[in-house]
């Protein structure tokens, strides 16, 4: 702990803690990748669920450069390339995640009381978070702290998905009006939601708090140069992701 902590974070992670969730916390997010490195094992597998905060740690760089076996069908050569069967190849290696050793994502959002809040379009990140590898490790920036579930639903429907859904180019009604209207688009990325209320029986998650703004979240009522820095930290890591036609 350290005096810069705040309080909502000094709460989270007890809270976290006391659900019985591997919690830790980092003042930044060089401190993350230093810890995440230290969890991973160098011979281990790693999957990847698509993630803004992942790469705005840095973490894929580093696991690769050291030599570590990573599978992230989020990559934006892939996203680049229009070629045959690129859906198919993306979808095989989403499920290449859930036998990996370790699995790498982040989370829409922490509750103060301890629970993990995530909203999925096709489950690939979600369902790896409850019953793939036996590590799941989760960094998540302090801006996605809330209070309760309530407000991570509410938040992840009009904040983080219209925005999300607009940049990745996906044909949904909260694109263009910026809310979300509970829509039936084939196109909809809130299919899935997933709240991790205690630890799994089966399933080791490790979740990583950082003391700066990570991934796309923030509260309303935050002053606008804070909410400008985090989304556009967000468009600078994130892009469109290829989807059939």
């Amino acid at each position: 702990m350290t005096q810069d902590m705040s309080q909502d974070i000094e709460m989270t992670l007890k809270s976290l803690k006391a659900n019985r969730f591997d919690a830790r916390f980092a003042q930044t997010a060089v401190e993350a990748k230093k810890m995440m490195l230290e969890m991973i094992p160098l011979t281990a597998s790693v999957g990847v669920g698509d993630s803004a905060t992942l790469r705005q740690i840095g973490i894929l760089e580093e696991l690769i450069r050291r030599g570590t076996k990573v599978i992230n069908p989020f990559t934006r050569e892939l996203a680049q390339d229009m070629g045959d069967n690129l859906f198919l190849r993306m979808r095989q290696m989403e499920r290449m995640t859930f036998g990996a050793d370790v699995f790498l994502a982040s989370s829409n959002a922490l509750t103060k009381d301890g629970k993990i809040v995530s909203i999925d379009g096709a489950g690939n990140r979600v369902a790896a978070m409850i019953f793939g590898a036996p590590k799941v490790i989760l960094p998540i920036g302090r801006n996605k702290i809330v209070r309760d579930v309530a407000t991570a639903i509410y938040n992840i429907k009009n904040i983080i998905a219209p925005i999300h859904a607009k940049r990745t180019e996906h044909k949904t009604p909260c694109a263009v009006t910026g809310k979300c209207n509970d829509c039936d688009s084939p196109d909809r990325i809130c299919n899935i939601t997933v709240i991790l209320e205690k630890r799994s029986m089966c399933t080791d998650v490790s979740i990583i708090l950082i003391n700066e703004d990570l991934g796309l979240s923030w509260n309303p009522t935050w002053d606008d140069k804070r909410i400008s820095e985090i989304r556009s930290s967000y468009y600078q890591n994130s892009w469109a992701v290829f989807r059939p036609k």
